[in-house]
């Protein structure tokens, strides 16, 4: 693609890593700051380095720059250093950081390196959300306490949904994104359905809760994930989604793209397709995804 003010073709990946060390060589901080962070992520091929992070992290805040002690908070809280992490995020919101506030959002909200309260977690994620929607922890912090009535606001479980799925969509699909999300999904269903152990076609969230589900699961450090996944897995496999009977493990069948709802026979199957389960298949979810890029194994 091209840059639309100078139409420039945008540096490849190789090339920028090049432009931001010979930027960041000559003091420019916001080159400093991705300089940084790709060290911190150890990302572009860069091994991991926490101190030439912070270094880079240092000369760009020395020069003022909001963003870069947004980037040492998120620093010193991976090191959990939360006491220190919210002073930095502090002076980063002071100066317009919407991304920082959303940060403090999240730590009253937790009671980490601050004193848990949920008034100034949705005061803070509300605001930071309003004026730029794209703040992942802002939106998880609001979800959060829609679904449990903390704070000072009403249960809604829409509102839950809708926040929780503004975070997964712009996060980098973090195992911790995809299990809020996966698990504000079936609270809803169960919430609004809870006389029925599989939710009407066009209304059942296992589908998609399972695919994020098993999403978070393929990262082997989300251990939490297993036991109920396993649990979820085999309740989906005893009835028929369509006429809810028994099924038995020799002749149900499954949707092939979401694996995530069992018939009885290929009728109940394509009588629930129309019914409203292509509705709640994650093909179309599958293909959105692999149109962003996120997955390219899917």
């Amino acid at each position: 693609g091209t840059c639309p003010l100078c139409r420039e073709k945008f540096p490849r990946e190789s090339e920028r890593l090049s432009i931001y060390r010979s930027k960041a060589a000559a003091g420019k901080a916001w080159a400093q700051c991705s300089l940084g962070t790709h060290y911190a992520k150890g990302s572009s091929g860069l091994a991991v380095d926490e101190q030439k992070a912070e270094s880079l992290f240092r000369s760009a805040m020395d020069q003022g720059y909001s963003h870069a002690q947004f980037l040492l908070g998120l620093l010193e809280q991976s090191r959990h250093n939360h006491s220190e992490a919210c002073r930095l995020f502090e002076a980063a919101a002071a100066k317009g950081s919407m991304n920082a506030l959303a940060y403090l959002a999240f730590h009253y909200h937790i009671g980490e390196g601050l004193e848990k309260d949920a008034v100034k977690a949705v005061h803070l994620g509300t605001v930071s959300a309003k004026l730029q929607s794209t703040c992942i922890r802002a939106n998880q912090v609001l979800g959060y306490c829609f679904a449990r009535k903390e704070g000072g606001l009403e249960r809604s479980m829409v509102r839950s949904v809708h926040y929780m799925k503004v975070a997964i969509e712009e996060s980098e699909l973090s195992p911790d994104s995809m299990r809020l999300y996966a698990t504000t999904l079936l609270g809803a269903s169960a919430l609004y359905y809870p006389d029925h152990k599989i939710a009407p076609s066009g209304h059942n969230a296992i589908p998609e809760a399972l695919f994020w589900f098993r999403r978070a699961d393929a990262n082997p450090m989300n251990a939490e994930t297993v036991p109920f996944l396993g649990s979820l897995e085999s309740s989906v496999k005893e009835l028929c989604a369509c006429c809810y009977r028994t099924l038995s493990t020799d002749k149900r069948k499954c949707c092939v793209e979401c694996k995530a709802v069992y018939y009885c026979s290929r009728e109940c199957q394509a009588a629930d397709w129309k019914a409203g389960h292509k509705k709640d298949c994650v093909k179309s979810l599958k293909k959105r995804l692999r149109a962003t890029g996120k997955f390219k194994d899917i």
